[in-house]
Order: structure tokens, then C-alpha cells, then sequence
């Protein structure tokens, strides 16, 4: 693999907001000591803040969210990773270096996951879920629509089908488990705080989980359902629409995660644009307050935050979702870690803040200091992900956000 001396540049410390100006040496995916090993090839880097590259933890890159025309329940597997790529390819454009899917079909994710790490096409890293698993007119259900062609869902009730469900993605490769765990926005019939698994199967899950050792992430509005979760062991709380201080403490105490997806909830201009049905927009509206109130409880008691927006196009709506996080009382530098260390290290890239030596070299270059300007992070003039330049300015146009619909 190609090793580069990236020189001259300013790097930025999303732990402790510092700009220390260094050089930057690369080989073999990773961050090396500068003069450690011979023939890089040197990259100017002169005036550019280099930094670690953005996540989205909670992504659907297939996804089409309330699909109104229905078209998305009669498409192939092939029309569902065209979107995903064409996704993918565009957060990469805007600086995004990892992904985390949240439900995805049919092995969609894994197959791009293992092409980008492989060389074979350009892309941010990912870990991928596959697709998630719900009851039987669980979260995610939109009946009497049903997806004729496609699977991002496993249906599963009772103790032995969650079992069978868990096994079902460690085969597959799958990164993680999604579990579908309260109501949210989505379906008619649910709240954001309703609990959607029986007891023994949410035991059924972790412990099954646990055994093939996957991390476990959970849909979940409800703050006794998220510590329940954590208690047996759940890594990441998503959304958290309803959590209070005494679950913001349990989670902390178990240093499990949360991801808020505060866009979903507060983006009213994205609902109107994107004509979400009444009964969703007056849910998160109704819910925003909250939401807000719980992901702010969740900071004081100590929690670890990662960002993800649930939304699609990928790129424009986790740059959104890292404004959104600021607005709400976040203080910049919280989320520029939540948005880039957060999600490395979620993801088993380590708790670094900065490239150093031995982490993964997934970076960006900008023209600006982000703290000063949030608008730098979506203009990156280079993308490099797993050691490799991705992407340069100007070299590879991102799909239109046209590719969605």
C-alpha cells in the first residue's frame, strides 16, 4: 500500500480545539512517526488543516424515507445499492470517512463495506448492521406496504426467532445488531416511548449477541427501555427522544452510547420539504422539546455522544444534523469530537483526537479551521480513508442529490 509524507499542514486536536502545525506521515492505512519508514511519496499540505473525517453512525444509505409514490417496496436489491453508492459517494465528497448503517438489505452495506476496504471503488469505511430486527408490526412497519423484493428487515417474535435473527446477521458479517426496541416516528400506530420487545426477547437478543460478539445498538425512545438495554450490555442508544437523568446516568455508568439524531425531531423545513405524512411531523415536533432536554441531560451525566442523521442524502444531512447538535446548546467543540472521534471510536477505531501514530489514517484536508466555521468541514479539498486518497477537489463530480428520489 502507498505511503504518503503529508507536509506543511496545521492539525487540528478535536479534543482540545489545538492547531498544531506538522507534518504527517501515512503507510499501511495508518498514521506512522514521521522519518519511520522510507520512499513516501510527499503530499504539500501547506496552508490545509488536516483532521480525522466525519461519521454518521445512524445512516440507511438505500433508504428512502416515507416514500410517498410507494416505489421503493417494488425495487430489486440492484436498484437499492445503486442508491447506496450513489449515497455513499456524495458523503465522501462532503467529508464524511465513516458510516455505521442502522438497517440496511439484503447484504447491501457488507458488499460495499468489503469493496471500499478492498480498493475496488472509492467510499467511506463502514460498519454495517444488515438489516434490523423488529417485531411483527414493530417500528419500521408502514402496512399495508410491504417490500416485495427486498429484505431491510427481520421479523422476529419469541425468545428462538430472535436468536435465529442474531445468528441470521453474525453469518452474513454483519458489524453490528440493530434492534428495533420502542415505537418512533415512522409507523402509525406506535409513540416514541412505546416498548415493542417482551422481556425475553430483548434477553434473547444480547445474550445471543454477546456470544457471537456483536456490539448491539437499539432504536430506542424510552429512558427505562434504554436502561434495561445498557444493562445487558447495549452499546448505542439511538434517538433517546424521552431519556432522563436517571437513564443519562445509567448509560454513563455503563459507558454505553448515545446517538441522538436530533434532526429528526427539530428539522421541520427537511419534513415540509421532503412532505412528511401529518402524523410523523406532529409526533417529532411534539417531541422536539424533550429531545432536546434528553440528549442535554445526557452530556452533563457524562456520556459518550456520536453523531448520526437517519436521514437521507447522507452528506447534507449529517452536516445539518452538526449544526442542529450546536443549536441546541452543544458547545462546537463537543460536536466536532461527537462528529469525528465520537464515531471512531464507537466504532472500534480508538479513542484518539487527533492522527497519531498508530490510528486508522481516515482524514481530511480543509481550507479552514472548522471551529471557526462550520462550513469548511462540507468543502474538503482531500478525502483519504484507509490510507488512500480518496477523493481530490475537483477530480471525482458527487452524484446529484437527484439520485435519491
Amino acid at each position: 500500500m502507498a505511503g504518503f509524507l503529508l507536509a506543511g499542514g496545521s492539525v487540528l486536536d478535536v479534543g482540545s480545539g489545538k492547531v498544531e502545525r506538522r507534518d504527517v506521515a501515512v503507510a499501511d492505512g495508518v498514521v506512522v512517526e514521521p522519518g519511520s519508514r522510507n520512499e513516501l511519496t510527499r503530499v504539500d499540505c501547506d496552508g490545509l488543516v488536516i483532521m480525522f473525517g466525519l461519521w454518521d453512525v445512524h445512516a440507511h444509505p438505500a433508504g428512502l424515507m416515507y416514500d410517498l409514490t410507494a416505489a421503493g417496496y417494488f425495487e430489486r436489491s440492484a436498484q437499492h445499492s445503486v442508491r447506496a453508492g450513489a449515497n455513499l459517494l456524495q458523503a465522501l465528497s462532503m467529508g464524511v470517512t465513516g458510516v455505521r448503517t442502522a438497517a440496511e438489505a439484503d447484504g447491501i452495506d457488507i458488499a460495499w463495506r468489503d469493496a471500499i476496504a478492498r480498493g475496488r471503488w472509492a467510499g467511506p469505511r463502514i460498519k454495517c448492521s444488515g438489516p434490523a430486527i423488529r417485531t411483527t408490526g414493530g417500528h419500521g412497519t408502514a402496512f399495508p406496504r410491504e417490500y416485495v423484493n427486498t429484505k431491510p428487515f427481520l421479523v422476529a417474535d419469541g425468545p428462538t426467532e430472535m436468536r435465529r435473527a442474531v445468528r441470521s446477521l453474525a453469518e452474513q458479517g454483519a458489524d453490528w445488531v440493530k434492534i428495533l426496541l420502542t415505537g418512533g416516528l415512522y409507523s402509525v400506530h406506535e409513540t416514541v416511548d412505546s416498548g415493542q420487545l417482551s422481556d425475553d426477547e430483548l434477553e434473547m437478543v444480547m445474550a445471543t449477541a454477546r456470544q457471537r460478539g456483536l456490539p448491539a445498538l437499539a432504536h430506542c425512545g424510552s429512558a427505562r427501555l434504554a436502561e434495561k438495554f445498557v444493562n445487558l450490555g447495549g452499546r448505542s442508544v439511538e434517538h433517546g427522544y424521552a431519556l432522563d437523568e436517571a437513564a443519562a446516568r445509567t448509560i454513563a455508568a455503563k459507558e454505553a452510547w448515545l446517538v441522538p439524531t436530533i434532526g429528526v425531531t427539530h428539522d421541520v423545513e427537511m419534513m415540509r420539504k421532503d412532505r412528511w405524512p401529518e402524523h410523523a411531523m406532529s409526533r417529532a415536533i411534539a417531541s422536539q422539546k424533550k429531545h432536546a432536554e434528553a440528549v442535554l441531560a445526557c452530556v452533563a451525566a457524562g456520556v459518550k455522544i456520536a453523531t448520526g442523521a437517519d436521514l437521507n442524502p447522507i452528506g447534507p444531512r449529517l452536516h445539518a444534523e452538526i449544526r442542529l447538535l450546536e443549536s441546541i446548546g452543544l458547545e462546537r467543540i463537543d460536536v466536532l469530537r461527537a462528529a469525528t472521534a465520537g464515531g471512531r471510536e464507537l466504532n472500534g477505531l480508538g479513542p484518539h483526537t487527533a492522527p497519531v501514530a498508530g490510528t486508522a489514517a481516515d482524514l481530511i484536508f480543509l481550507e479552514g479551521n472548522p471551529l471557526d466555521d462550520l462550513a469548511h468541514l462540507a468543502k474538503p479539498l482531500k478525502v483519504m480513508v484507509y490510507g488512500r486518497f480518496m477523493l481530490e477537489a475537483g477530480a471525482l463530480p458527487p452524484p446529484s442529490p437527484g439520485a435519491y428520489v
